[in-house]
């Protein structure tokens, strides 16, 4: 049986922070995304992130995308990686794939990540999607997968209309291919949790959120989410109702046309903040 949800349903919440917390608290996320001339992307993920919660926010992209990640957010950790890759310590959520490209740097980069293996949760988005399902990869670490019906579509081997006529079964069978818990966007988004195979669909979410930038923002919320310690279908579902809450807002305040993803993230932590 699938399970309606929105924000206002929503029954858990981000843990209430102590007087006396500090940045360790919260999580250490690294981003590892943005090939050249696909920055954007990484650092949308990475700002996300930051204005979530996210105790320490890495992020680690092209070395031509550093520069603009500093003047825009200087709080996070950003460097240049060109061929080799070092995967900072006790990093608690990896997200992976936001503006990488099918093109050599984005491969060699994905194998280098996933082959560390010193990280808590693994979050694969956009471009890290190819590689994954080139290379069927499976691994022991905690997954969340976040395709749109394309990525989807790639994923099983079938057809877009084929998602999208059974979404429900598409979630589940990538969640059992990948050994994964799955968030399948577009409308009326479907979660999937690994194991027991429950499902969960959100109600909210409309056309104003078809731009670019704004699965990149989704990924960043949920990779600080999971990294304050809230249990990961917790924060599907969190990340997934407020990305969608926000989108409303903007729709009841100026409309469906022109969204740009960045206008979402300080609505989102506002919301997160109620």
């Amino acid at each position: 049986m699938i399970k309606e949800f929105d924000f206002d349903s929503l029954e858990k919440s981000i843990p209430e922070r102590s007087s006396n917390s500090h940045k360790g608290d919260f999580g250490k996320v690294i981003v590892v995304g943005g090939s050249e001339g696909m920055g954007g992307a990484a650092i949308l993920s990475s700002e996300a992130s930051l204005f979530s919660g996210a105790g320490l926010v890495h992020l680690s992209t092209h070395p031509i995308n550093v520069e603009a990640s500093l003047k825009r957010n200087p709080e996070v950790m950003a460097y240049g990686i060109d061929k080799s890759f070092s995967m900072p310590e006790n990093i608690d959520v990896l997200l992976c794939g936001p503006g990488l490209r099918n093109n050599e740097w984005s491969k060699n980069i994905f194998n280098e990540v996933i082959s560390a293996n010193n990280f808590g949760v693994v979050i694969l988005d956009a471009g890290a999607l190819h590689f994954i399902g080139e290379n069927n990869l499976v691994t022991s670490k905690d997954k969340v997968l976040t395709p749109h019906p394309g990525e989807a579509a790639k994923l099983l081997g079938i057809s877009n209309n084929e998602v999208q006529e059974d979404r429900i079964n598409a979630a589940k069978s990538i969640s059992n291919k990948f050994s994964a818990s799955v968030i399948l966007k577009g409308k009326e988004t479907i979660i999937c949790s690994h194991g027991d195979e429950e499902l969960f669909i959100c109600t909210e979410g409309g056309p104003e959120l078809s731009s670019g930038g704004t699965g990149d923002v989704l990924a960043g919320v949920l990779s600080a989410l999971i990294a304050q310690k809230v249990d990961i279908i917790d924060a599907c579902k969190i990340s997934v109702a407020v990305h969608a809450r926000a989108g409303e807002e903007f729709r009841n305040k100026t409309g469906e046309i022109g969204l740009n993803a960045s206008s979402l993230i300080p609505t989102i932590r506002d919301l997160l903040n109620k």
